[in-house]
């Protein structure tokens, strides 16, 4: 009596999070990682965007101060700044004591901003309002254990699930898959501001490969900030979960062509963190995948034709590529598509070495039934969705623009493979609930009551 008369005390004094405290808690700190990289990226691509930045202000000693040193060295003061959004953004991501710290430094750099002239407090009242008013509702809930988080020593555990029950597990979210995402969304927008802002980020390439270059920059940014929404929810449900590998695979394809096929400029050392980060964390989530493979609720004739779509979609590339090289193997000569001087175009060892047979193998799966075929499914058909609506973004700003536009002998074939993916992709996203079963003790069902629901944000009708 007298344990269960002091668990109950404790748990009345807590202070739980309330929802939407929390999720604006998670906006701001996401908002400062974005803008981190943001900054980053503006730096790297010409620190001289910022010299007239303190000009309004009516401190003479902040116009002073500003020309003086921190435009004496632009590149250290500014990524000194874009790391240490980055480091608010983090603390407020981490939730308890740490997020005090976050809110009282996101609401001095607002007041700090409002230095530099009259015209920065149209911005910074309204922030201000808006921000003070979320620490205070958050504020009560960060002196305990922070309940928005996983617990310490790691991912939420699966919950235990028959065999062909239909009832997927929930999805826990490591500390690891968090802050490896956040790294590399600050990394993708960093380097991907760079490439849409410097003067010349893809030097020696043909104007039409720049601008692919600079509108695929502009679809990576979207792709960053749509992973940090999905690992900002936990547990994640599964149809976030394959979105979230998918576009990892996405990342990891484009930055493998940035790293081999464009001269190293000074964002290099960026594109091989983005491949790192992004291999890893698609490595463990496939491997997740295959050995504890959600169930779907598509039909046998969903599997079916996706298999055979996949299994043609990788023969038909291959043989496309296989044209283009086979001749200058035999005959000598180069091909019509060459990299930066005369190196392979990165996009045929990739595709033919690892791309095209992996789609194959997933499509072999779901033609013989497998278990693993139909998440696996989902990774690859967002994967190529997001990768073709890039490629083809360069094409439709031409036009918009009224360049020139060359398009390449993949280009038919490419734009009928987006639009069957992409109807594919929604058909499995929606086979998969969004809402599996909670842990007991998260403020959700146990085991064998499961939240039924259509697929929410990612997938709704």
């Amino acid at each position: 009596m007298s344990t269960t008369a002091q668990l109950s005390r404790r748990s009345t004094t807590a202070a739980p999070a309330r929802p939407r405290a929390v999720r604006a808690r998670h906006f701001v700190g996401g908002f400062y990682l974005v803008m981190g990289g943001v900054n980053a990226g503006i730096v790297a691509a010409d620190p001289q965007t910022y010299a007239t930045f303190a000009d309004g202000s009516f401190s003479s000693f902040v116009t002073r101060t500003w020309h003086e040193v921190v435009m004496a060295q632009p590149y250290f003061w500014f990524l000194a700044l874009a790391t240490g959004e980055v480091a608010l953004g983090l603390l407020l991501l981490r939730g308890g004591t740490a997020a005090r710290v976050g809110w009282v430094g996101v609401i001095t750099f607002h007041v700090l901003l409002m230095s530099f002239g009259f015209g920065f407090w149209l911005w910074c009242l309204p922030a201000l309002a808006l921000l003070v008013s979320a620490a205070h509702a958050d504020w009560p809930a960060l002196g305990e254990a922070r309940r928005d988080r996983p617990p310490a020593g790691g991912s939420l555990p699966h919950v235990p699930v028959a065999s062909g029950s239909g009832v997927v597990p929930a999805v826990g979210r490591s500390h690891v898959m968090f802050w490896s995402t956040m790294a590399l969304s600050v990394a993708v927008v960093a380097s991907s501001l760079y490439g849409l802002l410097a003067d010349a980020p893809y030097r020696s390439l043909p104007a039409t490969t720049v601008l692919a270059a600079r509108a695929q920059d502009a679809c990576s940014i979207a792709v960053a900030l749509v992973l940090v929404v999905i690992v900002a929810r936990a547990p994640l449900g599964t149809a976030a979960e394959l979105l979230r590998l998918g576009l990892l695979g996405y990342l990891l394809y484009s930055y493998l062509i940035y790293v081999s096929g464009v001269p190293m400029n000074r964002m290099f050392l960026v594109y091989v963190a983005i491949v790192v980060l992004a291999a890893s964390g698609l490595a463990v989530g496939i491997v997740e995948v295959i050995e504890r493979p959600p169930t779907s609720q598509a039909s046998r004739r969903l599997e079916t034709g996706t298999g055979w779509f996949l299994i043609v979609t990788a023969v038909v590339f291959a043989g496309l590529w296989l044209s283009m090289l086979l001749p200058v193997a035999i005959k000598g000569g180069s091909p019509a598509t060459e990299g930066v001087g005369g190196t392979p175009y990165p996009v045929f060892w990739l595709d033919l070495a690892i791309t095209l047979p992996a789609i194959a193998a997933v499509g072999t799966t779901l033609v013989m039934r497998r278990q693993a075929g139909p998440p696996l499914a989902v990774v690859a058909l967002v994967k190529i969705v997001t990768l073709f609506t890039a490629l083809w973004a360069g094409p439709v700003v031409a036009v918009a623009t009224g360049s020139e536009v060359h398009l390449g002998p993949d280009a038919g074939p490419s734009l009928v493979l987006l639009a069957v993916s992409s109807w594919l992709s929604l058909r499995w996203l929606r086979s998969f609930p969004s809402d599996e079963d909670r842990i007991p003790g998260t403020n959700g069902p146990a085991a064998g009551e499961p939240v039924r629901r259509t697929v929410g944000a990612w997938t709704k009708r």
